[in-house]
């Protein structure tokens, strides 16, 4: 008696079990796919305005030293990197229509785009850390002889502190908060995809 008391319960909670609203999945979806947009493209206008800064500077200042251009070059490079990686972000977003068909197809999507985000911000974005501090180094050679002792020290030591902020703070901060989204439009599109198994 207490065995077929036990399987009632079961199948009740499996009968009462909420079902997926399938439009408030597609509302949220649509959030936060515009919520990256919005961030990917802040992120491109402001770096192209850095990358247009940097080459006013490159062209109107006369450099005593070749490695200040060449510095300049690099972080130029950098920023060029930043701008593409960031609009071919936005461009797969924008192809990803995929959910219309079926939840699995864009859980998958999602997948692939949460783990290329992941290498972008922890392989790809030390890369682009070291390279960017060299591009600095080079270009800090013209100060060396401009400025005094106390001046450079200053301002080489405020630089490195705040790259290391940065990269061990803000970098974590940055990945933790997309990494929620990506898990949060998961669970939701999992359990619609679930829903539609069991209709089927």
């Amino acid at each position: 008696m207490k065995d077929f008391d036990s399987l009632v319960s079961i199948w009740n909670e499996q009968k009462t079990a909420p079902i997926v609203d399938f439009k408030e999945v597609i509302s949220k979806y649509k959030i936060n796919r515009s919520s990256f947009s919005i961030k990917f493209l802040t992120e491109t206008f402001v770096m192209f305005a850095v990358f247009i800064l940097i080459a006013f500077i490159f062209f109107k200042t006369d450099f005593q030293f070749w490695t200040s251009y060449l510095g300049l070059i690099i972080i130029e490079a950098c920023c060029v990197y930043f701008i593409v990686i960031q609009i071919i972000n936005i461009r797969n977003i924008a192809s990803s229509n995929t959910l219309f068909d079926k939840p699995q197809d864009h859980i998958q999507f999602i997948q692939k785009f949460k783990k290329s985000r992941y290498l972008q911000n922890t392989r790809n974005y030390k890369f682009y850390t070291i390279a960017l501090g060299a591009g600095f180094s080079l270009y800090f050679i013209e100060f060396f002889y401009r400025l005094n002792v106390i001046t450079m020290i200053i301002l080489v030591t405020a630089t490195i502190a705040w790259a290391l902020v940065c990269y061990f703070y803000f970098m974590k901060i940055y990945i933790k908060k997309e990494e929620k989204r990506f898990a949060e439009m998961l669970a939701d599109l999992e359990r619609l995809n679930e829903q539609f198994k069991d209709e089927e």
